[in-house]
């Protein structure tokens, strides 16, 4: 009897980590959290989350748009940033978690200025990913130069 109940948890959490869980499905829902955080959601960051998630992740503009639409419903229903982070966390080493947080102030420059809510949703995020200080400056650097 123990044994079934065993079974069923490891099935249920196999399953969870599907392509439902996927590291550009979470990149997604953190991009839509930063461009969400400033409470103007701008046509230029609209535009260019998918270019962005794209350059990040390989994949396809189409692709990015259907992950990107999941996303939202992801963002809606999260309760924190943490499923996101965590599970990101398991699967990206350090390299792809900078390029990940470069990738975030990207989105926050895409309306051509860094709003304070977006810098601290950024940071919470960069705090959430372990990345220390001086990485998480090294990213808004890059990004502002990426930017220009």
């Amino acid at each position: 009897m123990l044994q079934c109940v065993l079974d069923w948890f490891k099935k249920d959490s196999s399953e969870q980590t599907t392509d439902s869980n996927s590291p550009q499905r979470a990149a997604a829902a953190l991009l839509l959290e930063v461009a969400y955080s400033d409470e103007e959601f701008s046509e230029q960051e609209r535009k260019a989350l998918p270019a962005l998630l794209s350059k990040h992740t390989n994949l396809t503009t189409q692709e990015c748009l259907e992950v990107i639409s999941i996303a939202e419903q992801d963002v809606d229903t999260a309760t924190s940033l943490h499923q996101f982070t965590h599970y990101l966390n398991e699967k990206f080493n350090l390299q792809e978690k900078i390029n990940l947080v470069i990738t975030l102030w990207l989105v926050a420059l895409s309306d051509d200025k860094i709003d304070k809510y977006e810098d601290h949703m950024i940071r919470k995020i960069a705090d959430l990913l372990h990345l220390r200080h001086s990485e998480f400056m090294q990213c808004k650097f890059k990004a502002v130069e990426q930017h220009g």
